[in-house]
């Protein structure tokens, strides 16, 4: 298992490519961030290149403000399946330049008079329709639930049922990004889920609930869990994206004192 740091939500006192030198002194293996579409991408590449850090994930974002906008928020439900191939095609080269391949996606929220079964079909169509787009350039989707307190109305808050979706899709272009600060505020029962289903994640983003805080502060045994998904034979990207609340964590501490492999 590595390390990623997600420098959109940490070291917000320091510019942002300066952000990927902090992580790599911290420890980390990668950085990841949100959006590409507001970012210098050559100021990013050069930091990556300085830092020799990989770039772990990145949203599915778009040129077009309006678009960006709505994967922001989730399209997935409105089965918008030709802004989403769009998306992809647009990410796929910014995505080679930054040597990355895997993008998060998000389902969006409820709508007035659609059934929650007839959103999850939705959302299972619109993923399917943009397999060619993946295979063709080499991108993977992470769809991610969300819990229901931070994003009011999220529809796709229980990850279970993320896990049916990509079960029938059976792809391995399209996987879950496992958020344990998400699912512990909306479902817990986190390490059995994981066991149950580490053969579909693709990410693990690490915090404590319900803060949203650092790992050693909070409800959460992170400990155990980090040692479970090591023993579970992961070898992809546990993503720290958490706002510090201690002045005594030292990140580069957490990280040291939790490689299990």
């Amino acid at each position: 298992m590595k390390y990623s740091v997600c420098i959109d939500m940490m070291y917000a006192d320091t510019d942002f490519d300066k952000r990927i030198m902090r992580a790599k002194n911290d420890g980390a293996d990668a950085v990841e961030f949100w959006k590409w579409s507001n970012k210098d991408i050559d100021a990013i590449i050069r930091a990556l290149d300085k830092s020799g850090l990989a770039l772990s994930l990145l949203n599915l974002d778009s040129s077009d403000e309006s678009l960006s906008q709505d994967l922001s928020r989730g399209i997935l439900v409105k089965n918008r399946a030709d802004e989403l191939i769009e998306a992809i095609n647009e990410s796929a080269p910014v995505m080679k330049r930054l040597g990355v391949d895997n993008a998060i996606i998000l389902a969006g929220e409820e709508l007035e008079g659609l059934s929650y079964s007839d959103a999850l079909a939705n959302i299972e169509s619109c993923l399917r329709a943009a397999l060619p787009a993946l295979e063709k350039n080499g991108i993977n989707l992470l769809l991610e639930p969300l819990n229901y307190f931070d994003r009011k109305n999220y529809l796709l808050w229980r990850a279970s049922d993320a896990f049916k979706i990509i079960r029938s899709i059976n792809s391995p272009r399209v996987r879950l990004l496992y958020d344990i600060y998400h699912a512990q505020r909306t479902e817990g029962n986190i390490i059995n889920t994981v066991s149950e289903n580490i053969d579909l994640i693709g990410h693990f983003h690490i915090a404590n609930s319900p803060y949203r805080c650092e790992p050693d502060l909070g409800e959460l045994d992170y400990a155990q869990i980090l040692r479970t998904i090591s023993e579970l034979g992961y070898d992809g990207y546990a993503g720290f994206e958490f706002r510090q609340r201690s002045s005594d964590f030292s990140l580069e501490k957490y990280i040291s004192n939790h490689k299990y492999n």
